[in-house]
């Protein structure tokens, strides 16, 4: 088996596909080494094992909506697209996405996988509770009320046990827009680099560190909100964009300021599409924002090594969190 962009060949002796959870703690149980993956939209040896692998696609599906507590119940293997469609047909969203909605839930709650936006946690900040079958084969679940076992299995990496179901906060169902800005001057966006992440609900910046300005600013904003204006002398893109120059936006999600549902505009990728170039590599690194003016310098001082070698960079924002092992801890 391979990553999500083929670069990546796993090592695993053996592959199991358990169709009910029982199966699965034993599998746990019997195995020296165990790993689970997910979408594998990974770029590392993390979910790397040369034990057993274990997929949970084969595991039922459930997406169990709670209304009076306000949450929903989903097995790991629910990737996001799905779980988002039968959310919004109860009238009922979570607090933001990744850039692609084709992840699963549980991997991507364990890596701690971000959408961007600096009053959004990461997506494991929506967790109320969690269901692992931990290495034992003992199959428990977590909810805040366990304190600190709680805090250090829901970005876990994997290394505390298997994730078999989550549950979920919701909130009332919303609109958005998005709007691609260009050729924002890197002078004026690291003046007013607080500002600049805070004018929308998520921002994004599509960059390769060359030249004197950011390439694209994606700034996708509530519907409620005023219409998005000009930004510190970016113009807007009178086209739909993908963050690569060279692609066709039809696999993004809908811009130009058109409303529309919030899991059609908060992932940067729709779902019906692969967004995937091919033979990308992705690494990230993440730091207080108060720093991220200077950082953003120190990396454009290397842009003539760095931008030969880019598809695109993203700088993004998000909240800090309680999470033991989430880079935003």
């Amino acid at each position: 088996m391979k990553n999500w962009a083929g670069n990546l060949e796993y090592a695993s002796a053996d592959v199991q596909r358990p169709s009910s959870v029982a199966e699965l703690a034993r599998i746990v149980a019997g195995a020296e080494k165990v790993k689970a993956l997910g979408s594998r939209h990974s770029f590392n040896r993390v979910g790397d094992t040369d034990g057993v692998h274990v997929l949970l696609d084969a595991l039922p599906q459930r997406i169990e909506l709670d209304p009076e507590r306000q949450t929903v119940r989903v097995s790991g293997g629910v990737n996001y697209g799905t779980l988002c469609r039968s959310l919004e047909e109860s009238g009922v969203a979570i607090h933001n996405l990744a850039s692609l909605p084709h992840i699963s839930v549980a991997g991507a709650v364990q890596t701690g996988t971000h959408g961007s936006g600096v009053n959004n946690q990461s997506l494991a900040g929506a967790v109320e509770s969690i269901e692992l079958v931990r290495p034992s084969g003992e199959t428990v679940t977590l909810s805040r009320q366990d304190g600190d076992e709680f805090l250090a299995s829901v970005v876990g990496l994997g290394a505390l046990g298997i994730v078999t179901g989550l549950e979920l906060a919701v909130q009332p169902s919303f609109r958005m827009r998005q709007r691609v800005l260009e050729d924002l001057p890197w002078d004026r966006a690291l003046a007013s680099f607080g500002e600049l992440v805070s004018s929308a609900y998520s921002v994004s910046l599509f960059i390769n560190y060359a030249g004197g300005s950011v390439s694209q600013v994606w700034l996708k904003a509530l519907d409620s909100e005023p219409p998005l204006g000009e930004l510190f002398g970016a113009t807007a893109a009178r086209t739909p964009r993908h963050p690569l120059p060279d692609m066709s936006a039809e696999n993004c999600t809908l811009q130009m300021d058109e409303p529309g549902r919030w899991l059609d505009r908060l992932p940067h990728f729709r779902h019906e599409f692969t967004p995937s170039k091919g033979e990308e590599l992705q690494s990230e690194f993440i730091l207080p924002l108060e720093h991220a003016p200077a950082a953003i310098e120190a990396v454009r001082s290397l842009a003539d090594k760095l931008a030969p070698l880019l598809f695109v960079s993203e700088i993004r924002t998000g909240a800090a969190d309680e999470f033991w092992l989430s880079p935003f801890y």
